[in-house]
């Protein structure tokens, strides 16, 4: 499959589309995945900032670097009116200016709407008056986030750039506060109380919302039971509590907090899966073969009682090392079933196509004043795994009950590769040397061979992140479109309602399908709210998982400032015409800018995806290992820049510092990989 080369606006035309700025001085205009984007310079971008939509007009290219340039002549509707600013006190008022370097204006705050903020103070602004060509904006602060020196408040900005909702009203909490807590028998709720079940999360997990229980049958097979909290049965239509939790559209996870979806009341108690405590459960119970197909038995609303709570690690250390608890003992048997039922689930699974990302995850430990200790290596070990095949088992099990309902249902759809980068991936398969074919149209048995293909190899992370860059993000959807990923033909999130609207969506939809027949014109108003939840609760999690990575850089680049001028061992990961991407093993990743790199002139070749020396032929290529300076870790930024080699005289890291520091006006950011949620 050729590379198809975009279509080029010619002067003179009316576009719109959404801007997106990449500094103070310049942008693109994003039309449609036809067209090359449109070059907006410094003094024609009017007032619009990142992300407006706005209509365009073409002009004749100005700098002679880009095929199509143009000029903002209009802002249609603005992408958002709040912005994280500093504010400084004026004699007659204030003003702020957004933190955000792409956003170009200062806001004018008059006297008595800074909320009594004082200079330096970290502010929400609400604009009111956007920007003129001789006049600066006006606005009014809404929220004083903190000032320098506050704990958290690093992370606070971050949570206020992604304008994530992180607290709950009086009102929600009283509401929180009434709900029935006597948990009783009922007709057509199975009570699983009797059976051993456990929770098996890590160990400072606080929202427990999934249990497991397995046991061999006489025929060879496996009784496999996922038993999730009931959320459903708490948080209604119509309930201050739900708006909520759809307006959040999920928990996050950041380094020194959680933002729950829902308040404590229910995430870690009233819902959450406790050991020893009566709970309401909706569960899906199946037959597994020794082939690993699933069939299900009974999706009920339940009622059960975790007669254990176990962690992964101590799961981990009795699988792997012998070391048993005595506590836990009672317990292996079965959770030794559990594991030979998950290895033919993820045989089965393997055997299908399904991808296996084996990315390490790295977790940074912050002291309690949120500074960073260290960073850990996630060890996915087979407790982490079993769980996961468990988890993906039910899902797959209730998405196709409820597919069989013939009515609107939520699914989890991850997409066939996007043309375009599945050409790069080609690419470096063929400059690697690869023998695999990957064909026009990929099935993931296809992929899956790539991806064993360079198993242990130097090249193994390269290939594994370009393949990963190929394939869409996985959303939600009310059409079933399958999971790539996970080579499914019907699959939905229904595991985690504690964390996930979706999942809340799902067990409403099971109840319903296990006890009323809505109307035709129910069924469309339904039908109608589904379509638009699915697009804001992917919308949600996207934002969810840039602030968590927005925080994990942070913290890493906090972590890394004492190591300047320390050499490491490093990989390249990326390469582009200014410099070379490289990470180290503790999962930091950062730059050497290309004109850091002073033994020769180098010059990118794209044909080969390397960089080679004009004079010398000294070449570096994806997956080398290199030795690497840290000269310079920017916490603001959120950079980390090193220099090809060892720095071995003060003088001289002093001068590739300076470098560095010149070379950040000329710098773009590498895409970082990332995982995406099944």
């Amino acid at each position: 499959m050729e590379k198809t080369e975009k279509l080029v606006y010619k002067p003179g035309v009316t576009l719109e589309g959404i801007y997106k700025a990449y500094s103070p001085r310049f942008g693109f205009l994003i039309t449609d995945d036809d067209h090359e984007d449109v070059y907006i310079g410094e003094d024609n971008h009017l007032n619009a900032v990142n992300n407006d939509k706005v209509e365009v007009k073409t002009i004749k290219g100005e700098t002679g670097r880009h095929n199509t340039e143009g000029r903002i002549t209009r802002v249609i509707e603005r992408a958002n009116d709040t912005f994280v600013c500093t504010y400084e006190m004026l004699k007659d008022g204030g003003e702020a200016v957004p933190i955000d370097e792409k956003v170009d204006m200062v806001i004018e705050i008059p006297e008595g709407q800074e909320m009594e903020a004082t200079t330096g103070a970290r502010v929400i602004v609400e604009v009111t008056e956007w920007p003129g060509k001789w006049t600066d904006a006006k606005g009014h602060v809404t929220e004083v986030i903190g000032y320098e020196g506050d704990k958290g408040l690093d992370i606070d900005i971050i949570i206020a750039q992604h304008r994530l909702p992180h607290v709950f009203s009086d009102e929600l909490m009283k509401e929180a506060d009434a709900l029935p807590r006597e948990v009783v028998p009922e007709n057509g709720v199975a009570d699983f109380r009797d059976l051993p079940i456990v929770t098996i999360d890590g160990p400072d997990s606080k929202d427990l919302d999934d249990a497991v229980y397995c046991i061999r049958k006489e025929n060879g097979h496996f009784e496999l039971g996922v038993h999730i909290a009931d959320v459903s049965r708490y948080v209604k239509k119509g309930m201050l509590l739900d708006e909520e939790a759809y307006r959040r559209g999920n928990s996050v996870y950041l380094a020194d907090r959680v933002i729950p979806m829902l308040p404590f009341q229910l995430s870690n108690d009233l819902c959450s899966l406790n050991h020893d405590e009566d709970r309401y459960a909706m569960s899906c119970v199946m037959d597994v073969d020794q082939n690993g197909n699933v069939h299900t038995e009974k999706i009920t609303p339940s009622m059960v009682r975790v007669a254990r709570r176990c962690n992964y690690p101590e799961i981990n250390k009795a699988f792997e090392e012998g070391i048993e608890p005595d506590d836990l003992k009672p317990f292996l048997p079965m959770l030794k079933e559990l594991k030979a039922c998950a290895d033919c689930l993820r045989k089965n699974r393997s055997e299908r196509g399904a991808l296996n990302f084996d990315f390490p995850e790295y977790k940074v430990v912050l002291d309690l004043d949120g500074t960073p200790l260290r960073i850990e290596k996630r060890i996915r070990g087979a407790a982490e795994m079993m769980i996961e095949d468990a988890m993906i088992a039910a899902n797959e099990a209730v998405a196709r009950f409820l597919e069989k309902t013939g009515n609107t249902s939520v699914y989890r759809v991850h997409d066939h590769p996007d043309e375009e980068k599945l050409n790069a991936l080609k690419r470096l398969v063929s400059i690697m040397g690869l023998p695999i074919h990957i064909p026009e149209d990929p099935t993931p048995k296809d992929i899956q061979k790539l991806l064993e293909s360079v198993e242990g190899e130097d090249i193994e992370p390269v290939v594994q992140v370009m393949t990963l860059r190929s394939l869409p993000q996985a959303c939600y959807k009310t059409e079933n479109a399958g999971h790539f990923g996970i080579a499914s033909k019907c699959y939905t999130h229904f595991t985690s309602p504690i964390r996930r609207y979706p999942d809340l969506m799902v067990h409403r939809l099971i109840r319903q399908a296990l006890s009323e027949q809505l109307k035709k014109n129910q069924l469309k108003a339904q039908t109608d709210f589904l379509v638009r939840a699915c697009d804001h609760c992917s919308e949600t999690e996207q934002n969810a998982t840039q602030t968590e990575r927005d925080v994990d850089d942070l913290k890493m680049t906090e972590y890394m400032i004492p190591f300047v001028g320390e050499p490491f061992d490093a990989h390249i990961t990326g390469i582009t015409r200014f410099g070379i991407f490289v990470g180290l093993d503790n999962g930091v990743e950062g730059l050497i800018h290309i004109d850091t790199m002073e033994d020769d002139e180098y010059v990118y070749q794209e044909d080969s995806m390397t960089l080679k020396g004009r004079f010398s032929g000294k070449t570096y290529s994806m997956g080398m290992p290199v030795r690497v300076t840290l000269v310079k870790a920017d916490k603001e930024r959120k950079e980390v820049d090193f220099f090809m080699g060892e720095i071995h005289s003060p003088l001289n890291l002093e001068k590739k510092v300076r470098s560095s520091s010149k070379s950040h006006s000329k710098k773009g950011k590498k895409n970082k990989k990332s995982k995406g949620r099944r």
